[in-house]
Order: C-alpha cells, then structure tokens, then sequence
C-alpha cells in the first residue's frame, strides 16, 4: 500500500496547464474546414507539423510538435474527442534525434492532452481556443515557453488561413 501511495505521488508530481485563445474574423465552419483539414498542416501550422492517421474519436495517430527553438517531437496519440466544435487528443512525445523513428510512450513519465475548441461567437467571429495539460513525473521540469510560443504561432496561422478563406484578412 505504501508503495502504491508514493508511485501514485511521483505521477501526480507534475503538471501544467497552458490556455490560449485567438478571435477569428471567419465563422466557425471557415475555421473548422481549416482545423480538420490534416493533410494541410505542413502547408500552414508552424507548429503542429504533421498528423498521420485516421482522427476519429477512439483512433491512434500520429503528430508531429515543431516547438519554436525547441526539438521536434513525435508522438502516438489517442484521439478523445471528435465533434464539430472540439477536438481532443493525448498522447507522449520523445526528441526525434533521441528515438529515432520510434514513439515510446513510458505511463506517468510524461503525457500531453490537446484540447482545440472553436466557438461561434457572432456573425463572422469565432473563437479558437488551443489548451494543453501536462501531467507526469517529468512535467514539472518541462520548458513551457516553447510550448506556448508553437500554440501562439498555430493560432495566429489558423486565424490568418481561416481569414483567407472567407476573404477577411487584412493584406
């Protein structure tokens, strides 16, 4: 019993959450054809380069995470969540130059869950919001600020991509 107490304190040992958001001057189906469009991604997403698989609620996919100044990250992920207004995955990623071409996903050592929501918020306006959480023994020594700088950067590139579709970005 005591062992199980402390292995269950070193999984809880880390975590961190990250919240961002970005307004959209598209309507909520501009952003979605965008967002769940995956082949597109190396065309537009600075940060989330690539995602392999079928993304269906139940499914395991492959993502590939391009971190600004940060290592490239793959990792099998398992898709939670799939609706028209959200979108949810999770999963753990290794250094590429570390694994080579190969995912280890080690239980409670460290696991990403990706959270995407797009609200319609007026006529021609809708917010994405792009969150992650960060559980496992490791999470507490994970450099957040690339992190969030790749979900700043996805947010900025779905808006301006969305914007183009409907015509709304500013030139």
């Amino acid at each position: 019993m005591k062992t199980l107490f402390l292995a269950s304190l070193l999984l809880l040992s880390g975590c961190a959450s990250l919240q961002t958001q970005v307004e959209i001057k598209a309507p909520a189906n501009a952003v979605r054809a965008v967002l769940y469009d995956f082949r597109d991604y190396p065309k537009w997403n600075p940060f989330i380069t690539k995602v392999d698989g079928d993304v269906a609620e139940g499914n395991r996919i492959d993502v590939t995470v391009m971190p600004p100044g940060g290592t490239e990250l793959e990792s099998g992920a398992d898709v939670t969540s799939v609706t028209p207004n959200h979108l949810a995955w999770e999963g753990s990623g290794r250094p590429k130059e570390v694994i080579g071409p190969f995912s280890m996903n080690i239980p409670g050592v460290l696991k990403a869950s990706y959270d995407f929501t797009i609200e319609e918020v007026g006529p021609g306006r809708t917010i994405f919001r792009n969150n992650v959480d960060i559980s496992g023994a490791s999470a507490g020594s994970y450099d957040l600020k690339p992190l969030e700088a790749g979900m700043d950067a996805m947010n900025e590139a779905l808006k301006k991509r969305a914007e183009d579709l409907v015509g709304t970005h500013a030139r």
